[in-house]
């Protein structure tokens, strides 16, 4: 009979254990926060980015609904043009509701319609020549069978048009851009 097994019995934790458990719930809290923070930036993000789409396309709609022969004179940059056109001219600058325009952004708008153009004299040219891969360009535009420099914002038969949406976004300066070529329908 002389083994006797002497046990201690404890009722609490230690200094060390509560410290431990401490920095486990420490460090689980920051991760979470961490997530949360995360998270909404991303939304935050990609609301930006459904606001930038749903604009784009509208234009491009509005682009491609108006009469064919008025598209370039409607959206481009130049006043030049606009005498006799059957709607206000619009311009190539629009807003887009919801989204931040750009630091330095001369006209705060955050969208525009872009053409292949070039400003030759102070005048906005519809050019054939302007290269530009992801609009086709260059590319021949009035169908005459030639790629020249010469303006062709009154014959145009194809009309490339580039639709971008700038803004200030939660992860800094973002764009999207949509992009197609309109025909002339007969």
């Amino acid at each position: 009979m002389g083994n006797r097994l002497h046990h201690s019995k404890r009722g609490g934790f230690t200094l060390l254990e509560v410290l431990v458990g401490g920095v486990v719930l420490t460090l689980g809290a920051v991760g979470m926060a961490g997530a949360m923070l995360s998270s909404l930036t991303l939304q935050r993000c990609e609301s930006d980015a459904a606001l930038a789409r749903v604009a784009a396309r509208r234009v491009l709609e509005e682009l491609s609904a108006s009469d064919f022969r008025e598209a370039y004179a409607l959206y481009n940059q130049s006043t030049q043009d606009d005498a006799g056109l059957t709607l206000t001219a619009r311009g190539p600058n629009f807003v887009v509701a919801g989204l931040r325009a750009r630091p330095g952004d001369a006209d705060g708008q955050c969208g525009r319609v872009l053409f292949p153009t070039v400003i030759a004299g102070g005048v906005e040219w519809l050019r054939e020549d302007v290269v530009d891969a992801a609009l086709g360009m260059p590319r021949d535009l009035n169908a005459d069978g030639a790629i020249d420099g010469q303006n062709r914002a009154a014959d145009y038969e194809l009309l490339p048009v580039r639709v971008r949406v700038e803004w200030r976004g939660a992860r800094g300066d973002e764009t999207f851009d949509l992009e197609t070529i309109l025909c002339r329908r007969r």
